[in-house]
Parts: C-alpha cells; structure tokens; sequence
C-alpha cells in the first residue's frame, strides 16, 4: 500500500468511526442526560452541547466520506500535463493506432514510457520522437519475460495488441483461428504474466479486449468474442488472486470504442449505420489514461455500449432482438459472405 492509499484508509477508518460514535453521544442527550443529577438549565445546556457534538461529528465526517464517493464516480483529468507525471509505463503494441495514441497521451502526461511492439523499424522511429527506451517482442513469453526483465520496476502497463477476422464461423481458416486465440487470448495473458511480478505497489494493467466488456456476443465476431471473453475472465481471476493475497496491484479489462485507426477506417460506414461512429484515437488513449488513474478493473467506453450491456444483463431476450434487427443485418451484408480482417 502506497502512503497516499495508507493516508486515506487512516482518514476513512477516522470518518466512519466519528459517524459510528455520534449515534451514542447524541442518543445520550435524550437517554442520560435527563436523569443526572443536575438543575434543568444545566441539563438543557449539556443535552444541546452533546447534540450539537453528534450533528458535528456525523455530518462532519459525512462531508469526508460523501466527497469520497463522488470521487469514485468522477473521472480522473488526464489533460493537466502532469497527471502521469513520475509514473513508469509500458506500452505493449506501441505502434498500432491506438497503442501509438497512448503513447502520445502518456508523454504528453509526463510519463516515462516504454515501448514494446514487433516492427523494429517502425518502433525505433516511434521511440525517437519521444525519447523513449524501447524494446522489440513479439507475443510470446519468453521474450516478454526478457524485456520485463530488462526493464525493472514499472508502476503501469498497457497491452494495445489485437486482431479481428469478421466473418462467418463456417468461413474461418485454422489458421485465423489460432492467429485469433495467439494474439486476443494468450498474448495478453502472456504480458500479464511477464510484467505482473514487475508492478510496484497499486499499479494497475490494462489489457485491451473487443467491443462491450467481454460478455457482448456480436454476429460474424464468434472467434473473436470467445477470445475477449475468455480475457474478461482472466482478469476477473487474476484480480481474485491478487486480493486473496492483499495485493493492492490490478488488471484492468479495457472494451474500447471502434477508433477512427487505419484498421478500422474501413468499416466507419458499417459502425454508423450499426449507431456507433467511430471515436478519435485521442479520446480513446485518455479513457485508457483515465481507466489506469482510476484504477478500475473493467473500463467500457461509450454509453450506447453500456446501455446495450445494461440490457443484455437485465433481459436477455430483448437483448438478442436488438442485436439481430439493428446490429445484426448491417454485420451480416459487410461479413456474412468472406469476411475480413484486420490488426
């Protein structure tokens, strides 16, 4: 636990001990003060002080503990230019669209950032720009093992890797199969495993995973959804574990908007007519910054997504109709005959 976490567990413990302890001092003024043996000016004066005492100390650490909960609603600022400042972070896919996106809003938040990702040449141009150390892996862990190594304690990683192949099950290859599981599933697992002993202290990883939180099972996405799905899970274990063990260190599961990238500017058409157009990458890498800060364990960007995830929870049924009537036609005319994939 940070001193910043033990200052304000200390500041909780105090604030729900006063507002546990003005049930007794104000019950006090109607239950014993009237059968002290004092005159009844001295009894008013001692009834109102204690009763004053409770309000104080209830409404006192109410303030406390109320400004602390709205704070777990209100998104951290990622915009002030200093809010990674001092923080270590890796980047894992750096320099796809939205792993380079995240790079940029790292440095720009004063962030030490590293940079993983397969293409060597177009990593070392990337890491140029910014001063970066960086190193290059693929998804595979003996090599993520050496670079988390080499690169020692890390307060932040990110793993912005991914692929889709949108298509029907029938009209996958083996080969797409696997590439899917190796890359959406097992890599990320993979990064967990290698940058996890790393993590100081509340540190937090985020792994990216498909449209929704896992659990949104779009048509002609079957390979996909069970990978992501099987990611949403992981993390939701890993994060057991870790509490089990009273670590304060987390996964966090991130379902990012469709991002105008050169993977998915193909498709903005489809995601308009679908209801979801797509987001700027910017937007996207300043909701990962703000999903690290607050250190949530599953970070769901876009409120139809929600909506949509809110529904599927609450009525199943109603769920698959909208899915089938809005979403489901426009997958099926872009999909439904080869596919296409895309990184």
């Amino acid at each position: 636990m940070t001193p910043s976490s033990r200052r304000k567990a200390v500041v909780r413990a105090l604030a729900w001990g006063s507002v546990i302890g003005s049930f007794p001092v104000w019950f006090s003024a109607f239950l014993v003060v009237p059968f002290l043996p004092l005159s009844v000016g001295e009894r008013a004066v001692l009834a109102a002080v204690l009763i004053g005492a409770g309000e104080v100390m209830f409404w006192g650490a109410g303030l406390v503990l109320g400004a602390e909960a709205l704070a777990r609603f209100r998104p951290p600022k990622v915009d002030t230019g200093e809010s990674f400042r001092g923080r270590r972070v890796v980047v894992v896919g750096a320099t796809g669209g939205l792993g380079e996106a995240v790079v940029r809003a790292l440095a720009r938040e004063g962030a030490e950032v590293v940079l993983v990702a397969r293409d060597g040449a177009r990593l070392a141009r990337l890491a140029g720009a910014y001063g970066a150390a960086h190193h290059t892996a693929e998804l595979a862990a003996p090599q993520l093992r050496d670079v988390a190594a080499r690169v020692g304690p890390v307060d932040h990683v990110v793993c912005a890797t991914g692929v889709d192949v949108r298509k029907g099950l029938d009209a996958h290859t083996d080969q797409e199969v696997e590439l899917e599981l190796a890359v959406d599933l097992a890599g990320p697992i993979h990064v967990a495993r290698a940058f996890l002993p790393r993590l100081r202290p509340g540190g937090v990883i985020a792994l990216f995973g498909g449209f929704g939180d896992g659990t949104l099972a779009l048509p002609y996405y079957s390979v996909d959804v069970a990978a992501r799905a099987g990611l949403a899970g992981f993390c939701s274990a890993v994060n057991r574990e870790l509490a089990a063990e009273g670590r304060a260190e987390l996964l966090c599961y991130v379902g990012p908007a469709p991002a105008d990238t050169a993977a998915e500017r193909p498709f903005a058409d489809l995601w308009r007519r679908a209801g979801s157009a797509l987001a700027p990458p910017e937007k996207v890498a300043d909701f990962v910054l703000a999903a690290l800060l607050a250190r949530k364990t599953k970070a769901v960007m876009g409120a139809s997504t929600r909506l949509l995830l809110l529904l599927q929870a609450l009525a199943p049924p109603l769920a698959d109709l909208v899915i089938a009537r809005r979403i489901g036609p426009h997958l099926r005319h872009a999909f439904g005959a080869s596919g296409r994939a895309s990184d």
